[in-house]
């Protein structure tokens, strides 16, 4: 596994007394649980939203299992519901999810393009939830265009979570980008800022006043 970065360090040495102990107990959540593929489907047809109500730019948010999807949670500090961001492209009547991750669930680094059931499935994650911008038909589609330039470019997950370069870039990070270079305003979307670093956390986005939750799906209820 690649080395873990300066910020994601400071989210795991600045987390919970019960994050700690876990971490140092040796006790770590696993990433993937066990689960039937017969059980993976059925529990996804329960959890799925209507499809047809989806459209190309819709933002979606999941909480993943295991102990680094809980420490990416501190990021957000006003409302740490999820660990992971994409965006949402409907192409021919299926969805799929574009986003960018590294680590062990994505040797590769290059940015992901996923079904929606993929991205969301039920052994892998507790929590998802999918949101809808203001902003208008061009300004989506101006979205949508930068997306698949990202994608065809092999655009590389960010190890070290630098906001101020482009080259590679973490998940919010992609979908801040793409919003706002659509928008044509950096403060479009406000900033999380920790210890001299600056950086953009899942609730930075979905608290904003331009987005709303239009499905959200808890599997452990």
């Amino acid at each position: 596994m690649k080395k873990y970065s300066d910020l994601l360090l400071l989210i795991i040495a600045s987390g919970t007394l019960v994050l700690i102990l876990l971490a140092t107990s040796g006790w770590i959540e696993p990433v993937t649980a066990r689960m039937q593929p017969v059980q993976i489907r059925t529990t996804w047809i329960q959890a799925a939203p209507d499809l047809s109500q989806l459209k190309s730019g819709d933002l979606i948010f999941r909480h993943g299992r295991g102990f680094i999807s809980n420490a990416f949670q501190k990021l957000s500090k006003e409302d740490p519901r999820y660990s992971h961001a994409g965006i949402i492209e409907v192409e021919n009547g299926q969805v799929f999810v574009y986003h960018c991750i590294g680590g062990e669930e994505n040797k590769s680094n290059k940015m992901k393009r996923e079904t929606l059931s993929a991205f969301c499935r039920p052994d892998h994650n507790h929590t998802f939830g999918i949101y809808r911008t203001d902003l208008n038909a061009k300004q989506l589609k101006k979205v949508i265009t930068g997306l698949n330039d990202y994608y065809k470019s092999g655009l590389e997950f960010d190890t070290d979570f630098n906001l101020s370069t482009d080259d590679k870039m973490y998940c919010t990070e992609m979908v801040y980008k793409l919003l706002t270079n659509a928008i044509g305003d950096k403060n479009f979307l406000p900033l999380t800022h920790i210890s001299g670093r600056t950086y953009v956390s899942c609730d930075n986005i979905y608290l904003s006043s331009h987005c709303r939750e239009i499905y959200a799906y808890d599997y452990r209820n």
